[in-house]
């Protein structure tokens, strides 16, 4: 009898320290469940983090809200060991809700890439979903182009050889980002909801493509798909297809793309209500294009101011309006006329592309002579049904008409 009370004893020990180790957090490694709250936590890590639920728990408060989307609210979160992350908490454990929590597992779990925002870990109970992300402190893209983020709090800019780079080199690092998506991973990954609200800026300004709850694996959907009923994606960043129900495919997102792109060479919202007529920013754009009238007069304030003067001015201008048909092939109204994001990046990275000096350092090329009145885009991409978009350059004077 005595060695059934010891052992019911030892028993209630282990089943005591278990316990309070449960409660105290998930910790460090691969996962496990926590009592807390509306019942247990079930907690997937993805690298050994020092970290527990008590520890996040404390952090979703009001005072460290960052950001806000339409799947959840983000929080900044600092633990008592030094450690800064970001948690996004889920509006709902609805069905919808849920379903964009999974994708978000589903796509960020398995994928590595340096211009995408990177998953450290999940949680989940009855009553709630948590996703565990690398905290970036510059905000994002929205709030840089048009106040309100953290970036714009700061006053800061990046730093950068210029402004007009520093907005080049985050459009680069988008592409980079949706290129690897569409062509290296296998099976491709369409993301579904490409704004600037969903890049963010990490602490030399670098870009992070985030929120993938929209995120979709297109092998499993026949690599193309009807839209869904429920309208996918943001308005003012969806593509034409969204609303005519037809197909979806990477090339939504090439649009998508597009529309930031513009976003950021105009410093206009898509929807910017004191566009003319009330008309979109890519209407407005498209217009102004097919007019053949000179693409400069729609950059950005701040772009053509931080430019200045001088040849190193000229070239910059160039440059932006180089990019400027770049997006308007982005967001061409068929989508079979719409760049590969691997073109995409490739026709980006000929605008810059630096020519050696006699010193062997790099430098800028010359910008090409500018055409005589009426202006017009002096250099643009054409892409034809007969030729691939690969094979495109800034050689020939492109028909907007798409």
């Amino acid at each position: 009898m005595s060695i059934l009370a010891a052992v019911s004893a030892a028993l209630l020990v282990a089943a005591t320290y278990l316990l309070a180790r449960m409660r105290r957090g998930g910790g460090a490694g691969g996962g496990g469940r926590v009592v807390h709250g509306e019942g247990a936590w079930e907690v997937t890590l993805y690298q050994k983090l020092d970290i527990s639920m008590d520890d996040v728990l404390r952090g979703l408060t009001s005072a460290n809200v960052i950001g806000t989307g339409s799947s959840g609210v983000v929080y900044k979160v600092d633990t008592p060991n030094g450690y800064t992350f970001a948690v996004k908490k889920m509006w709902s454990t609805d069905e919808t809700t849920t379903a964009a929590f999974r994708s978000e597992i589903a796509a960020l779990g398995s994928i590595r890439h340096r211009n995408i925002v990177r998953l450290l870990g999940w949680a989940a109970n009855g009553g709630a979903r948590l996703l565990f992300y690398g905290y970036l402190p510059n905000g994002n893209l929205s709030g840089l182009l048009h106040g309100g983020g953290a970036a714009a709090g700061k006053g800061g800019a990046p730093a950068s050889d210029s402004e007009w780079g520093a907005r080049y080199d985050v459009a680069l690092g988008v592409a980079h980002a949706v290129a690897y998506l569409h062509h290296d991973c296998v099976p491709a990954i369409l993301h579904g909801d490409i704004k600037a609200m969903n890049v963010l800026l990490g602490a030399a300004y670098e870009p992070y493509l985030a929120d993938f709850g929209l995120a979709r694996v297109l092998s499993k959907l026949d690599s193309a798909m009807p839209a869904p009923p429920r309208i996918a994606g943001s308005y003012g960043y969806m593509a034409p297809e969204y609303a005519s129900m037809q197909r979806i495919t990477e090339k939504s997102d090439v649009y998508s793309f597009g529309v930031v792109m513009l976003e950021m060479l105009t410093g206009r919202h898509p929807l910017d209500p004191t566009l003319p007529g009330g008309a979109h920013l890519v209407q407005w754009v498209r217009d102004h294009l097919q007019a053949k009238r000179d693409a400069a007069e729609l950059l950005d304030a701040r772009l053509r101011g931080a430019a200045g003067a001088g040849a190193g001015a000229d070239a910059d201008v160039h440059e932006m309006r180089q990019a400027m048909s770049v997006a308007a092939l982005c967001v061409a109204r068929r989508a079979d006329d719409r760049p590969a994001m691997k073109d995409v990046v490739a026709l980006l990275k000929e605008i810059r592309r630096p020519a050696p000096s006699a010193a062997g350092d790099d430098a800028k090329p010359p910008p090409p002579p500018q055409p005589t009145p009426p202006p017009s885009l002096p250099t643009t991409v054409t892409a034809t049904p007969a030729s691939p978009v690969s094979s495109c350059s800034f050689a020939a004077v492109t028909d907007y008409s798409v």
